[in-house]
């Protein structure tokens, strides 16, 4: 068990002092925490014809070096705002620079220990890079060992994207995002093939993180404490992984919130 956290946790913009109480916070919390997200805010480009490469390498130093001080493993590259093309922009430049912000941020993570994944989301959240199948391009064109790709339930049937690639993916894989499952304790709401999704991730040999990121926002609903919910919904995909990843490997996948 362990917690993905935002990276606004880690007040990138606070002094080190401040930051030192947030991170013995951090540090004590009930679950480990491992993986965060949200790496880089939408007024920072890292695409289109305004991208100050200045102060986005002093973001991303910052935020890999906390994030590796509390002992966070994996950052998220989702960041749609941060990456959204301008209207008319070339497309080929954008995955260029895409890259090249991926690559930077894969050499800075590596000294702190942390691997930067590639999050590929919904078209309304960017309007461009959306697919696995695209991550799996961009993964293999940046070429670092610290950079791998996420595949995301939610945004895979947003897109309607086949599992099929996220079998494709198979070692590039370093981090997963499930959707929320509409069960009783947690609501009505879009059934996702959750089988055919661990499914897809056992052909592709993973064995990592699972997060579960609460889309498509059942869990908004729920007055704190949520203890029982998210018992209820372990216990659910604890039950629809364990018919698919059964053996040596199923011990080493761990579920988060």
């Amino acid at each position: 068990m362990f917690a993905e956290i935002s990276i606004g946790e880690l007040m990138p913009a606070q002094d080190d002092d401040a930051f030192a109480q947030t991170a013995a916070r951090i540090r004590a919390a009930p679950l480990p925490v491992e993986a965060a997200n949200c790496f880089i805010p939408g007024t920072l480009k890292v695409t289109g014809p305004d991208v100050n490469a200045t102060a986005l390498r002093r973001h991303m130093e910052k935020v890999l070096q906390r994030a590796g001080m509390v002992g966070v493993s994996v950052v998220v590259f989702g960041s749609g705002g941060a990456r959204r093309l301008p209207d008319g922009f070339p497309v080929e430049r954008g995955w260029e620079q895409l890259t090249e912000v991926a690559r930077l941020a894969a050499e800075i993570g590596d000294r702190y220990g942390v691997t930067v994944v590639m999050e590929p989301l919904l078209k309304p959240a960017c309007n461009f890079f959306n697919r696995v199948d695209q991550g799996i391009a961009l993964v293999d064109r940046a070429a670092h060992p610290r950079l791998r790709l996420l595949a995301d339930q939610y945004h895979m049937h947003a897109e309607a994207e086949p599992l099929a690639n996220v079998a494709e993916a198979g070692p590039r894989l370093g981090h997963i995002h499930l959707a929320t499952p509409a069960i009783p304790e947690t609501g009505k709401g879009t059934i996702y093939d959750f089988r055919g999704f661990f499914a897809a991730l056992r052909k592709a040999g993973y064995d990592g993180r699972l997060s579960v990121e609460d889309n498509p926002g059942l869990l908004g609903g729920h007055q704190p404490p949520l203890t029982s919910v998210y018992r209820a919904v372990i216990a659910f995909l604890s039950g629809m992984i364990q018919p698919v990843f059964t053996g040596p490997r199923a011990a080493g996948t761990g579920l988060g919130a």
